[in-house]
């Protein structure tokens, strides 16, 4: 019961957070707001293709040389420019508050609903619930039986160790499903959005955030929103191990 508290107030914690983060992202916001969008989009993708490639020219004559900035350069930037194009007349190029800020909020939130939906059709949580409460029973009972030196108590649990063992692991298994269904997806769109959005800042913290400061980046702000929107999510769908 302590650890579902704890879980909730920690939840309402990183909630509160984000509202008053994003509440205070709007006072610079305002002074710009008679701003507009500027597209950009002909020079994005000429630059993004420009600066894919490093040219070198020889001494010895005019040949030159191109070096990828990566080995898979010629498939990562045509999407990180086309990703960019689309986004500008959105986030403003670069990426102004509070559009990237609103933006990147709507992508967590969005991803949270998917993992969410992945884990709620995909795992047993029924089964795993169950499997971690006979672990944990066994658990408790195991350190009794060593501190009140029952031998006989210990022998007898020992011999389903190997039994509690594999049901863990089976229970540890069926979680990992969503991992094994989102984590590619997640990671390209978190690679992409990072590409577009990560020099730039798109939110404001009232006060110094541990590790983060007050201007957040992207990295930081998709982080905070993810917690903040996978908490309540969780407790919707009725998924997670809160109950055990």
């Amino acid at each position: 019961m302590n650890s579902k508290r704890l879980s909730i107030i920690f939840g309402l914690g990183i909630c509160a957070t984000i509202l008053v983060i994003l509440s205070v992202s709007l006072l610079p916001a305002a002074a710009t707001s008679q701003q507009t969008l500027q597209s950009g989009t002909f020079r994005i993708l000429q630059t993004a293709t420009t600066n894919s490639t490093v040219t070198s020219t020889s001494t010895t004559g005019n040949q030159t040389t191109t070096a990828n900035a990566g080995p898979i350069s010629f498939i990562t930037t045509p999407v990180v420019a086309w990703v960019k194009l689309a986004l500008t007349p959105y986030i403003g190029e670069p990426p102004r508050i509070p559009f990237a800020t609103f933006f990147t909020l709507g992508v967590a939130t969005c991803l949270a609903l998917i993992s969410s939906t992945a884990a709620k059709l995909l795992v047993d949580y029924d089964m795993v619930k169950s499997s971690m409460r006979e672990v944990q029973a066994w658990q408790k009972e195991m350190n009794a039986a060593r501190k009140a030196k029952d031998d006989q108590t210990i022998a007898k649990l020992t011999k389903k160790q190997a039994a509690m063992m594999k049901q863990q692991s089976r229970a540890s298994m069926e979680q990992m499903k969503v991992t094994a269904v989102t984590f590619v997806p997640f990671l390209i769109i978190w690679y992409t959005l990072n590409a577009v959005l990560g020099p730039s800042i798109i939110a404001y913290a009232p006060f110094p955030l541990p590790f983060m400061g007050t201007t957040l980046k992207f990295f930081y702000w998709y982080l905070l929103c993810s917690f903040a929107m996978n908490f309540p999510l969780m407790r919707l769908f009725g998924i997670g191990m809160s109950d055990t």
